[in-house]
């Protein structure tokens, strides 16, 4: 709320990312989801499994983008985004 148009600019650099992008939404989220295991950002993981389910992604596919980070990032990583992936597809 103190920097809502900083907010907004980032929405819309998102937005502009999105309608470039070449990959489905489902490729596009698959692709966050290994991205963000490697950054250990749990949170921003959780929103893109979520999101991936929504596109349609299936539980294999998603634990698939985790599994592809494990031999760049090693098995803690891998193992906590696996535990919150598990967690999340099996709500």
């Amino acid at each position: 709320r103190e920097a809502k148009h900083v907010a907004e600019s980032f929405q819309a650099l998102i937005r502009s990312i999105d309608e470039r992008s070449v990959f489905s939404k489902k490729q596009n989220e698959l692709m966050l989801i290994g991205i963000f295991t490697a950054d250990k950002a749990l949170r921003n993981l959780q929103t893109h499994i979520k999101k991936a389910l929504e596109h349609g992604a299936t539980k294999d596919e998603i634990i698939s983008a985790i599994l592809l980070a494990l031999p760049v990032i090693g098995i803690n990583r891998v193992s906590e985004a696996l535990s919150l992936a598990l967690e999340i597809v099996e709500e």
